[in-house]
């Protein structure tokens, strides 16, 4: 193969354009950024990542302690392989819950933008769960998260402290327990974001965040057993994400909530929807045996004409009762998005669900999730 012959001159210096220097020099033009921007590099990145950043120079070494987000979830592939490995757990969940409390001990910022925890925690680690909740709200959080997983175990489900709102200058629920140690001084009144999973926390305080926390938008309650007679109602409620997802002892459910954009329900036992001008995205279970579509959809006239998204879980036992009433389904003319998920024996014909989309005039997209049963 014929090629250009290229000459190498051994005497040859590449040119000094420039100092490189390491980081901490003079020509280190990252350490040279304000802190506030530096900070906000920071937290583009996990707690982990972020943490590693204190060894760079001396001028890195408390940077990471003023981020305003604090997100410790370390992801499903973890929990994953925790799963079933008791001792195993036993370890990393000492582990995890000494790096939460090593990292609000050192923590500098004054207010929180997001706190988050995502472990499967129990009624042993209770004290240090407490702790975090009130280091959250004494920092102003305006996003809150927690999520212990307990893979379907609600006896060992951590209880939300009611007392803990009575540290707080709002008031507090009429159910509250007065406490005899000190506690930090709270702070609700920031709060945008709130979710509990696998937590148990009852009525009053939901209410109690509902009504005192003004600029609360987003609220998501999953597996609570205490939850039992809940009214979402206010005229002033900036409220517009709503999840009351598998909170089996629900017996009622009032909703009227004039800036609700989005509502997610497990349970139709008792729910009530009023002054929902805003919804336009509903994702609704019926599993129970005794609700029927016609039933559904009754539960649903007031914002039914408005929904631009719909998700329903359904069985064949929902239509048992009236084998036509699908035909005379209401009309949807706004719905660009129909999700069913269906349980079925896999023998069963699914014309009947045709009947949704004849509803649906304008429908863009339909999504068919067929779950096969193996016994019914």
């Amino acid at each position: 193969m014929g090629g250009k012959r290229v000459r190498i001159h051994t005497n040859f210096k590449p040119n000094k354009c420039c100092k490189r220097s390491f980081v901490g020099d003079v020509d280190d033009r990252i350490s040279q950024l304000p802190d506030d921007i530096l900070v906000d590099i920071l937290s583009r990145l996990s707690l982990n990542e972020a943490g590693r950043t204190s060894v760079l120079s001396s001028r890195w070494t408390n940077l990471w302690k003023h981020t305003p987000y604090l997100n410790f979830d370390l992801g499903q592939t973890v929990l994953d392989k925790l799963y079933g490995q008791r001792k195993l757990f036993k370890r990393e969940k000492r582990k995890y819950v000494k790096w939460v409390n090593s990292v609000t001990r050192s923590h500098k910022s004054l207010t929180l933008k997001e706190f988050k925890i995502r472990f499967a925690l129990d009624k042993s680690a209770r004290k240090a769960i407490t702790r975090w909740l009130e280091f959250a709200f004494s920092r102003q959080v305006e996003s809150l998260e927690l999520d212990i997983k307990n893979n379907g175990d609600t006896s060992t489900n951590y209880c939300f402290p009611i007392e803990l709102l009575i540290a707080s200058k709002l008031q507090p629920p009429s159910d509250s327990v007065c406490i005899d140690h000190p506690r930090m001084l709270v702070d609700f009144k920031s709060l945008k974001e709130l979710s509990f999973r696998s937590v148990q926390v009852g009525d009053a305080a939901i209410e109690f965040f509902l009504h005192n926390c003004l600029l609360l938008e987003k609220l998501i309650v999953h597996h609570s057993e205490k939850i039992s007679k809940l009214e979402i109602c206010g005229s002033s409620l900036k409220l517009k994400h709503l999840e009351i997802v598998y909170c089996f002892g629900l017996k009622s459910l009032k909703v009227s909530a004039p800036s609700l954009t989005s509502l997610k329900v497990t349970s139709l036992d008792g729910l009530l929807l009023e002054n929902v001008p805003m919804l336009v995205d509903a994702s609704v279970s019926c599993n129970d045996d005794s609700i029927s579509i016609e039933h559904l959809f009754s539960l649903l006239s007031c914002c039914v004409s408005q929904l631009q998204t719909l998700c329903l879980a359904l069985t064949r036992r929902n239509f048992r009762q009236e084998v036509n009433e699908l035909f005379e389904l209401p009309k949807m003319p706004k719905l660009k998005k129909l999700v069913i998920v269906y349980l079925a024996r896999g023998y069963e014909n699914l014309i009947r669900l045709a009947s949704f989309i004849r509803a649906s005039p304008y429908l863009v997209e339909f999504v068919l999730k067929v779950d096969l049963l193996l016994y019914w």
